[in-house]
Order: C-alpha cells, then sequence, then structure tokens
C-alpha cells in the first residue's frame, strides 16, 4: 500500500531531496501503526492531492501544531514538510 505520488517517484528512481545536511535530515523517527482502513482513506487524500502519504502526515502534523501555537516563526520556518 502506498500512494500514487510515492510509486511513481519509486518507479521513476528518484529520490526524495533535500538541501539539508544529511547529519540534520533525520534527528528522530516517528513511527505509528495505523489500522489498513484509515491507511487506505489517508492514502485516497494524498492520491487527490498528488503526494506521498509521508508528506500528507507531516503537513498535518505541522498544521496542528501552528493551531495550537506550538511553533514559534523560526520554528516553522524550520519545520519543513518537503
Amino acid at each position: 500500500m502506498a500512494s500514487d505520488a510515492y510509486k511513481e517517484m519509486k518507479d521513476s528512481g528518484d529520490k526524495p531531496k533535500s538541501d539539508m545536511p544529511k547529519h540534520k535530515q533525520l534527528a528522530q523517527m516517528l513511527s505509528f501503526r495505523v489500522v489498513p482502513a484509515y491507511y487506505k482513506e489517508i492514502e485516497k487524500v494524498a492520491n487527490r492531492k498528488k503526494i506521498t502519504v509521508s508528506k500528507l502526515i507531516r503537513s498535518y502534523i505541522k498544521e496542528g501544531m501552528k493551531r495550537d501555537n506550538e511553533l514559534t516563526n523560526q520554528e516553522d520556518k524550520d519545520f519543513r514538510v518537503d
């Protein structure tokens, strides 16, 4: 199960790019389990928006943190979704 955007990226051989140094790219990893029915719904939204499931989830996290006033302006700039 993967979004269409992720499948296309994988099939084309492209890898996600970042200008951030490797030592800063993955400071921590967050893992969680989602029941298949929820994942399918998340995947549908990602496909509609033509983005990967991972990027969609990161954007939801950022939006929630902004809504709850948990990000300062500088942190907001540093919180990259791409």
